[in-house]
């Protein structure tokens, strides 16, 4: 235990118990999606999504965006990688993963893109190329988790168009790719992003989300 735990213990994100941020009973709790995969997204041609997005894998996903917890970020990719389960991604054919970029000026005030840090293990995991650089975000946005309301879908697919571009020292020749992401909403960022790695000559484009957002059923 390192002189920071002693001022700021690590507490569960699920029941407040000291010393780690993912107890050993509470890990017990946390049930992956079922493997599936959602495919015909408009440019992306298979989505795979981890967990769904609440309880304390939604606490951590907070925690690592707004409060700059970057301790919390090895202890759950660890969990991840433990509980990713694959199995119907063909990842026989030569693959690189992609996080999904932040502006320059986000990532700086941030310190780190948490996206970026997951999908370099979980690319070592895979035993696939990483190429977080690939992908460039050349204008600020606003975060789509503020956009809301009746036209929230239109708003957030207009807030990242054009918002992104290939790296100049990269060539995209018939390849495929993996993009991925934490969090899985209506896919805005990530269709834009699998536009343009399609415009630029991609051959197979697909997502990994870490959660995706499950939608509530209305009470009749």
């Amino acid at each position: 235990m390192g002189f920071l735990d002693f001022i700021f213990p690590r507490r569960c994100l699920g029941c407040g118990k000291n010393g780690k941020y993912f107890c050993s009973s509470c890990i017990k709790k946390i049930k992956p999606l079922e493997p599936q995969i959602y495919s015909g997204i408009d440019a992306i041609d298979g989505l795979f999504c981890i967990f769904p997005y609440q309880g304390i894998i939604r606490k951590a996903i907070l925690k690592l965006k707004y409060n700059f917890v970057s301790d919390l970020a090895k202890e759950f990719n660890d969990l991840v990688v433990r509980l990713l389960k694959l199995s119907i991604l063909d990842l026989s054919d030569c693959l690189t993963l992609i996080p999904i970029p932040l502006h320059w000026h986000r990532k700086n005030w941030r310190g780190f893109n948490q996206v970026e840090i997951f999908g370099k293990r979980l690319a070592q995991r895979l035993k696939i190329n990483f190429s977080p650089d690939l992908l460039v975000r050349v204008r600020a946005t606003k975060p789509q988790a503020k956009l809301k309301g009746k036209q929230a879908k239109q708003k957030r697919k207009e807030n990242v168009k054009n918002a992104f571009r290939i790296n100049s020292k990269y060539q995209i020749l018939n390849t495929k790719y993996l993009l991925f992401d934490d969090v899985w909403t209506t896919g805005a960022t990530m269709k834009e992003c699998a536009r343009v790695l399609k415009n630029a000559g991609a051959k197979k484009v697909f997502g990994l989300t870490l959660t995706r957002k499950i939608a509530r059923r209305k009470k009749f």
